[in-house]
């Protein structure tokens, strides 16, 4: 399967609202906003010039915003920064956008080298990118000032798994081992265009080995409460239990163990040279 950003663009074009939605409208959906939330808190300052790639419909450009970073916005489809814009207006931070960019994370040719203080790739940009990974690796440290942190995530091939057996277990057998074995989701897997690159933890410490990047954290994102919707959902509203999932759920990620066990996989590196 080859990169192919028209496929990329019409998906999430037609996707449309549902992608802002998406982290709100479960409990388990919420876990994940909040982990990679929780790493934004601890890398971004304020002051910052924050290059959000992926931004999508803006829900970490809201959290960077709300640390007080200011933050240029890009994604590959233009609905996704018509709804960006809405968003992030409607939360009172407009102020903070530099920019919105109709952009490809795999040619970030508008942009100087090293002109961010920190980038991120979260949601799992570098999933779609398939073949073109390491040009959107490459794309991404470069705009980066040298120390830079750059926090991204991809998808995992077990978490997801795990996350949803149910659904997978209605496919094929043959077709469901080749996703394990390549982490490729095909149309041939499903009936839309979300077609991406699944990662095991070691082809996403592969990826990173060939770049010039010092690796500062690894993280699985959705661990404890991957495939649990309906549990965490009745525990959300007890406000301490639900701190109680979130604090277990970040300590229970960074374990090496789960790193392959969560939705996504989320790691924050720093540019060297």
């Amino acid at each position: 399967m080859a990169y192919d950003p028209d496929v990329i663009r019409g998906y999430f074009d037609r996707y449309g609202e549902r992608e802002w939605e998406r982290l709100g409208r479960r409990a388990d959906d919420a876990v994940s906003l909040h982990v990679h939330s929780h790493y934004l808190r601890r890398f971004l300052e304020p002051g910052m010039h924050v290059l959000d790639a992926g931004a999508g419909p803006g829900r970490f450009t809201i959290e960077a915003a709300r640390l007080g970073a200011r933050v240029t916005a890009l994604d590959l489809s233009e609905r996704m920064l018509e709804q960006h814009r809405r968003h992030v207006a409607a939360a009172g931070l407009e102020a903070a956008v530099v920019e919105r960019v109709l952009g490809d994370i795999t040619d970030l040719g508008r942009f100087d080298d090293a002109s961010f203080d920190a980038v991120v790739c979260y949601g799992g940009p570098l999933s779609y990118v398939m073949e073109r990974a390491d040009d959107a690796l490459d794309e991404l440290l470069r705009v980066s000032r040298r120390g830079a942190p750059l926090l991204l995530s991809v998808m995992s091939t077990f978490g997801s798994l795990r996350a949803y057996l149910r659904p997978i277990l209605d496919t094929a057998a043959h077709t469901v081992a080749g996703v394990l074995e390549t982490g490729l989701l095909t149309q041939a897997f499903q009936s839309n265009d979300h077609v991406l690159k699944m990662y095991r933890w070691e082809e996403l410490e592969a990826l990173l080995s060939r770049h010039a990047c010092t690796l500062d954290l690894a993280t699985a994102c959705s661990f404890l409460t991957t495939g649990r919707p309906e549990s965490v959902a009745e525990l959300a509203p007890d406000d301490a239990t639900w701190r109680s999932i979130l604090d277990w759920e970040l300590r229970c990620c960074r374990e090496r163990g789960a790193l392959d066990a969560g939705t996504h996989t989320l790691v924050v590196v720093r540019k060297e040279g």
